[in-house]
């Protein structure tokens, strides 16, 4: 039998969520498939899970190219391991006057956010659906979400479109495979992140959008990647499919 792997669709800088879920799934002996734009990035982090005495596997790779996809699961396969876990952790909020927006900017969100969710979503579902089922449980598909998934804002219209569409997909493919055996989530990131993409906003905006939320007032990456393994460990009797999470400071 395969033994169990872990597939992280959307990794980038060390301080970011998929970066997390990959350091913390290694931790859990599960070998780690790292998959995302920037090879120096990956082998970062493949480097520092090596070093804990975990698995992992880079796989630099565009979203929203099928072939790509294909390739990253070809992988998985050819080490002979099964994904498990299959966390889709991509997108990009830019915010853009509606009027300003090109039809290429449109057709971006929704390539990253949905078609590239589905890709993954196809070649995980078909391995683990031909997975013998552990008390009911033949794996797990997590998204992550937005608060835009919940509610259109001024300046984010292709964003919020893109993922409510993401949203939907997840519940349709909980409603159909749940009874299979796939535990399938969206996780609601609702909250500014305290990571690198924020830190890296041009001019120190990041930093001084921060500074200003106070103490706790970003939700950590560390601790958001513990309850995507929360999410993948629970019983079948207590599936979560949508898990929203938020700084305590944060108003909803």
């Amino acid at each position: 039998m395969a033994k169990a792997a872990a597939v992280i669709v959307g990794v980038g800088d060390r301080q970011g969520i998929g970066a997390s879920v990959a350091c913390l799934a290694a931790r859990h002996d599960l070998h780690v498939f790292i998959a995302g734009r920037t090879p120096a990035k990956l082998d970062t982090i493949v480097a520092e899970i090596e070093d804990e005495g975990g698995a992992a596997t880079a796989v630099a790779l565009d979203s929203t190219s099928a072939d790509d996809i294909e390739r990253l699961f070809a992988a998985v396969d050819e080490a002979g391991q099964s994904p498990s876990l299959v966390v889709y952790n991509t997108g990009r909020n830019i915010p853009t006057p509606f009027l300003e927006s090109q039809p290429d900017d449109e057709d971006g969100h929704w390539r990253r956010c949905v078609y590239g969710a589905f890709l993954v979503s196809q070649q995980a579902l078909r391995r683990q659906l031909a997975r013998p089922g552990s008390e009911g449980h033949r794996g797990t598909i997590l998204f992550t979400g937005a608060s835009a998934s919940l509610r259109g804002k001024p300046m984010f219209a292709g964003f919020s479109a893109a993922k409510a569409g993401l949203r939907a997909m997840a519940q349709s493919m909980a409603r159909e495979f749940s009874p299979q055996g796939i535990h399938v989530g969206h996780v609601v990131i609702d909250g500014m992140v305290n990571g690198a993409i924020v830190k890296g906003l041009g001019g120190g905006l990041g930093k001084f959008a921060l500074g200003r939320k106070g103490p706790d007032g970003a939700l950590i990456p560390d601790e958001v990647a513990k309850q995507f393994l929360m999410l993948h460990e629970q019983p079948r009797s207590a599936w979560t499919h949508e898990l929203d999470l938020r700084p305590y400071k944060e108003v909803f």
